[in-house]
């Protein structure tokens, strides 16, 4: 499988303040990567240096070519006071990367609906983002990156604030994502429990301790307690793993 991004013992950070040091990780093609950690445990910095945001106090991030970034971004970061419909949420995205004074036209018109179509809201397209339920706003949201047409997608706290079933149908969408569109996915939470049955393979982070990167099968109670610095319980039932 092809490495699509290399951390060759990356100082990742700004200023003189490094954030991660001597950070090693590689991510192929069609990995899911789960960053999981605490607020102000350094997971923008990480995705900031994924896609090239900024450049490593040290060491080196390099990443193959024909990369093409779906960023989506946290649901809080999205202007609501004017009343934008679905459509244009989504249109901006193609319109931003097109230059000052360029309007949509019939591919982009295209892609947002068929962007919406795999999200599974294409009849929303006419509605006010601000009125939507939390979960639809987030598959607006999947839908904007996907309108980029990429190769990689990265997603921002998904399923903040969402209800139980929200959480469940917005990480089963990702997860077919990756499946089938054959992604590159890098999934950011901070609750483990979200990401534990998406992703082969983790960032774990924590604030003033060293990073772990974690293959899904190297996982144990002993490992997460260790990790977390408090007693956890960890089991696969029917399948799906299980953290308490």
């Amino acid at each position: 499988m092809r490495k699509v991004v290399e951390f060759k013992s990356a100082s990742l950070g700004y200023g003189r303040k490094a954030v991660f040091d001597r950070l090693t990780l590689d991510i192929y093609e069609n990995d899911f990567l789960g960053i999981v950690g605490p607020n102000g445990s350094g997971k923008t910095t990480f995705l900031r240096a994924v896609m090239g945001l900024i450049k490593p106090l040290g060491g080196e991030v390099v990443r193959a070519g024909a990369l093409k970034f779906g960023y989506c971004m946290q649901r809080q970061f999205i202007d609501t006071l004017f009343p934008f419909t679905v459509f244009d949420i989504v249109m901006m995205a193609r319109v931003s990367r097109k230059g000052a004074f360029k309007g949509p036209d019939r591919e982009d018109r295209d892609k947002v609906s068929e962007s919406l179509d795999i999200a599974g809201i294409r009849h929303l397209a006419p509605s006010a983002f601000r009125d939507l339920s939390g979960g639809q706003k987030q598959r607006v949201l999947i839908a904007r990156a996907l309108s980029l047409e990429p190769n990689f997608l990265i997603l921002d706290e998904p399923t903040t604030d969402l209800d139980v079933k929200g959480e469940r149908e917005i990480l089963e969408l990702i997860a077919s994502l990756h499946k089938d569109k054959k992604l590159t996915v890098v999934l950011v939470s901070h609750e483990l429990n979200e990401v534990i049955n998406c992703s082969g393979k983790f960032l774990f982070l924590n604030t003033g301790s060293p990073h772990r990167i974690v293959m899904k099968d190297g996982l144990s109670a002993d490992m997460l307690s260790e990790i977390f610095g408090v007693k956890m319980g960890f089991k696969k039932i029917d399948g799906k793993y299980i953290i308490s």
